[in-house]
């Protein structure tokens, strides 16, 4: 029997620290419309992991933020398509929230406590990603500056993501 044709979508997701708490956006599509999510989407063809992640907070939620970490990585296998979904920490550079008008029609500061005692505002996996990231209970996984030896790639072609190296003190 052949197998079905699945496409494979790879898209990033910013847990973006403001104040106390986290950015976040409300959707005006999918199955969450009308709750909170992350800002992020789908990295175009061609496009770093960084790259996009950037490009789509700053669509999003009209922020300029930075990753540091990945802090979670959500893989999901739908009847035509394997979809997966890397989320990263960000630190928050410069620009005032607000709503793009088109994916997202709010934005908010959400901290910790929202978090825990509104969970139906929120897409599912934010609390379960978000509280760990405020509380700082664990550092993911951070941009090491390996470069393969052969010389192929650079720092914007290549990135390894791995748990923090120790101190060399």
């Amino acid at each position: 029997m052949a197998r079905a044709e699945h496409r494979n979508i790879i898209g990033v997701g910013g847990v973006v620290r403001m104040d106390d708490g986290v950015l976040l956006v409300r959707l005006t599509y999918s199955d969450i419309k009308g709750r909170f999510m992350f800002p992020g989407g789908k990295v175009d063809p061609g496009e770093s992991l960084e790259g996009a992640l950037v490009r789509e907070v700053e669509e999003e939620a009209g922020v300029l933020a930075e990753p540091d970490s990945l802090v979670a990585v959500r893989h999901r296998v739908d009847a035509d398509e394997l979809n997966t979904y890397l989320i990263f920490s960000m630190r928050y550079v410069r620009g005032e929230p607000r709503p793009n008008g088109h994916e997202t029609d709010a934005v908010a500061v959400v901290g910790a406590e929202q978090l825990r005692t509104q969970p139906e505002r929120f897409a599912s996996l934010v609390p379960e990603v978000a509280l760990p990231v405020l509380a700082g209970t664990g550092p993911g996984l951070c941009r090491q500056g390996y470069l393969p030896a052969h010389g192929r790639y650079s720092s914007e072609t290549f990135q390894l993501y791995a748990a923090p190296q120790p101190d060399d003190a």
